[in-house]
């Protein structure tokens, strides 16, 4: 049985993603150190955090499918010669 990983868009789309689900999540963060009542540190530790978890997976998905595909080409031009 093989596995099938849904289709995920390219790496510039996934960066871009990325950075706005970072720049969503740390003013939630930044907001709960400001104002360290109940309902700011709570979305912090909930939504910021799983937010800034996401993004940082969507980044590091772009950067291993990026040395993959690098990977191939080199192996691919040395095969060629």
């Amino acid at each position: 049985m093989k596995l099938r990983i849904p289709r995920l868009p390219p790496n510039e789309r996934l960066t871009r993603i990325a950075c706005l689900l970072a720049l969503v999540a740390l003013p939630l963060m930044v907001w709960s150190v400001f104002d360290p009542t109940v309902w700011p540190v709570l979305l912090a530790l909930s939504v910021g955090q799983g937010l800034g978890t996401l993004s940082f997976v969507l980044f590091l998905v772009a950067v291993g499918r990026d040395l993959h595909l690098r990977r191939k080409a080199v192996a691919a031009d040395t095969s060629a010669k």
